[in-house]
């Protein structure tokens, strides 16, 4: 399980919806499953069916979460006309190149979808071994 405030979930509707038509990005920090911060990153490569973070932006977010004594809980990304469920490339970019090893093999793939772009879905994912699980999003 993710548990999130109403407002994080807030600030990713907003920072994807301010990328449409392309995908957008960020990162989320916190402990213990909780979010504690949500980082809005920038699109490297944008396209509507692809993002890329941006490698600078991302090691100043790894070092500012570790400064701060918190984790890399999860990732966030927008699908603007598809389902929030991970796609082939999601799958595939959740692994170094050419190997079965996670990248972040604890964070959970949090996914934003504007299929319905008056209520966008918000659905999380684990990706391990090449096999997607739901992951429990909570906004108590």
């Amino acid at each position: 399980m993710l548990t999130f405030r109403k407002s994080d979930l807030q600030t990713m509707i907003d920072h994807c919806t301010a990328g449409l038509p392309n995908e957008a990005c960020g990162m989320l920090a916190g402990k213990a499953g909780k979010v504690e911060k949500i980082y809005c990153m920038k699109n490297a490569k944008p396209g509507p069916d692809f993002y890329e973070m941006d490698a600078e932006e991302q090691f100043r977010v790894m070092k500012d979460i570790r400064d701060a004594g918190l984790e890399m809980v999860g990732m966030f990304h927008s699908h603007p006309t598809g389902q929030a469920y991970p796609s082939s490339v999601d799958v595939e970019k959740a692994y170094w190149p050419g190997t079965q090893l996670p990248n972040y093999p604890d964070a959970v793939y949090v996914i934003i979808s504007f299929m319905d772009r008056a209520k966008p879905v918000a659905r999380g994912f684990s990706i391990e071994e090449g096999k997607v699980d739901e992951v429990r999003l909570s906004m108590p």
